[in-house]
């Protein structure tokens, strides 16, 4: 098992995922095979998220990461021995013993989790593996944990909508907070501190808060951004909108952002016209599949309230109806522009590692849906092909007066930009 997981942990320094000499050596001292039982030993050390709960719908509800997005996470929150570490989210198990790793036998690790039965297995298999002193609480993570707080560092490892208030509050002064933030349906894993005066090009307003510790900042600035991809956060938290079924038979979904007004049976009627769909748009922009995540899909969520995605899953993957932009096993997705009949949906026009991009617009009013999505793209190629790696963003209180790219949230506003 020793070589499997220095196995792992040499691929994830050659793809530079890990960096800190001790984030690798907590990647060769926890055995991920004993928080994944019943699962073949080479799948547990490839470099795959392997799901372990799903929804009665097909869609998996809980899993154990990918290692890559879990180290690149794990480096972002730049954990230290002695530290008290908060993580949202408790799945197997596994991330929590890195965590326990890394902060030693002075520091300490609480993990939250909305499902009794996630618990109690992330809490046999932490003891099994030698981490027993990691607290395992089931509990709505949207409340993290006052009973251990002010924590060094929070880390979520399900789709945020938003920053929690209670995050935020149970953050000690200079601590640091990773989350996987959603923005118009766009994962960004981020790592937020609290803004200094001047800091990040604006002066932020400092706050004392009812403990009576010391004054804290109003606004939350990243101090790095990397895309990611988790299942969605449940609980008293959840995103609005999330996946919505389409037609009659499991597995096929569109994905929103928001609670906009959905017509699902319109939606799966142009989806399946009993004549011929409309034309592809051809962009002209060449990309390749990492373009896609935190460029192309990133430019749209800046860009366009109306973004959205398409999904199948399972036997819906059969029925053809999904553009194959996106491949996983037994999953084909694509992305693009969402209304209340119609859909616009990128497409690829040739195969191979690099493609040129197409539009397909369905339903009425799709033909137009579909040039609007065309010409995002290319001013996005226009622009220099922005990407997640350099963007800013700035998390303020909701009566806080910002410009420029603003995503309004139910607890606060974010402020984007590429400075």
């Amino acid at each position: 098992m020793r070589a499997l997981r220095d196995r792992l942990t040499d691929d994830l320094l050659a793809s530079a995922a890990v960096q800190n000499p001790a984030v690798a050596a907590a990647f060769r001292a926890v055995p991920r095979h004993v928080f994944l039982p019943g699962v073949a030993v080479a799948l547990a050390y490839s470099d795959e998220a392997v799901p372990t709960k799903w929804a009665p719908d097909g869609r998996p509800v809980s899993s154990s990461s990918q290692p890559a997005i879990m180290a690149i996470m794990l480096e972002q929150l730049g954990v230290a021995p002695g530290q008290r570490v908060l993580e949202i989210g408790a799945g197997t198990g596994y991330n929590a013993a890195l965590l326990s790793y890394l902060v030693g036998a002075t520091g300490h690790v609480t993990t939250v989790d909305i499902d009794h039965d996630v618990v109690a297995q992330a809490r046999a298999r932490l003891a099994e593996a030698g981490f027993a002193g990691v607290t395992v609480v089931c509990a709505d993570g949207a409340f993290g944990w006052p009973p251990a707080a002010p924590f060094d560092r929070i880390i979520v490892t399900a789709g945020a909508w938003e920053l929690a208030p209670a995050w935020r509050d149970q953050l000690a002064p200079a601590g640091r907070i990773v989350l996987p933030l959603s923005i118009r349906g766009v994962q960004l894993s981020v790592a937020f501190e609290r803004a200094a005066s001047g800091r990040g090009g604006a002066e932020s307003t400092l706050k004392r808060p009812e403990s009576g510790h010391a004054p804290v900042a109003d606004t939350m600035v990243s101090v790095s951004v990397a895309s990611c991809g988790f299942m969605p956060l449940r609980g008293s938290l959840a995103e609005p909108g999330g996946p919505r079924v389409l037609g009659d038979r499991p597995g096929l979904f569109v994905y929103v952002d928001d609670d906009r007004p959905l017509d699902t049976g319109r939606l799966f009627a142009a989806l399946t016209p009993l004549d011929d769909p409309a034309p592809a748009v051809s962009t002209g922009v060449r990309v390749d599949t990492p373009d896609l995540w935190g460029g192309v899909d990133l430019w749209l969520a800046l860009h366009e309230p109306e973004a959205g995605a398409l999904s199948a899953i399972g036997p819906a993957v059969e029925l053809g109806l999904v553009p194959d932009l996106i491949t996983y096993p037994g999953q084909v997705r694509t992305m693009g522009l969402v209304t209340e009949s119609a859909l616009a949906m990128l497409t690829r026009e040739d195969a191979g590692d690099t493609f040129t991009l197409g539009v397909r617009g369905y339903g009425a009013g799709g033909t137009e849906l579909a040039e609007r999505l065309a010409a995002h793209v290319r001013a996005w190629h226009a622009a220099g092909r922005p990407t997640a790696q350099g963007l800013r963003i700035r998390a303020h209180r909701p009566e806080a007066e910002v410009t420029g790219v603003v995503v309004h949230k139910r607890h606060g506003r974010l402020e984007l930009d590429w400075p």
